[in-house]
């Protein structure tokens, strides 16, 4: 090895030479084909197509497979008040929604979920206290919140 001015130099030197750079994102290897879901015209949910995203043994960076899987968002909760019995059917409009899917009101999970598409869910709401109740969406990627969200009668 040699440095710019032509100077040979041996491990121990040109070790000296290198600082150390934190890994914040470091490498994977993908164990086998990964593909992503195509819809062409945007309304099939599922995808019906697929497309190869990463091959067997292709070495990425950990940012690259995360950005696959994007958070949720909460765009509109519909109705936004309901008894405090419960069981009131609720559709909240999202952006990410994946099958397993899963939803919260003040903590308590939602029952009978159905994942319609990536951007609606619809469930029923579990019996709380009269009041307002965080709303929390959580997909396999992370969670969003909805604070107060959905008031109880």
């Amino acid at each position: 090895m040699y440095r710019a001015n032509g100077t040979q130099i041996n491990k121990t030197q040109a070790t000296a030479l290198a600082t150390a750079v934190p890994v914040t994102d470091p490498l994977v290897k993908v164990s086998e084909h990964l593909y992503e879901g195509v819809r062409p015209d945007g309304t099939d949910y599922p995808p019906r197509r697929r497309r190869l995203k990463f091959r067997k043994d292709q070495i990425i960076r950990t940012s690259e497979l995360n950005a696959c899987f994007p958070a949720p968002t909460i765009k509109a909760i519909s109705p936004a008040a309901g008894a405090a019995a419960g069981n009131t059917l609720v559709t909240i409009k999202v952006t990410n929604a994946t099958p397993g899917t899963t939803v919260t009101f003040g903590g308590t999970a939602a029952t009978s979920i159905v994942v319609e598409d990536e951007n609606t869910i619809t469930c029923r709401t579990p019996a709380k206290t009269a009041g307002a109740a965080d709303v929390v969406v959580t997909n396999d990627s992370a969670s969003v919140t909805a604070t107060g969200g959905f008031t109880y009668a």
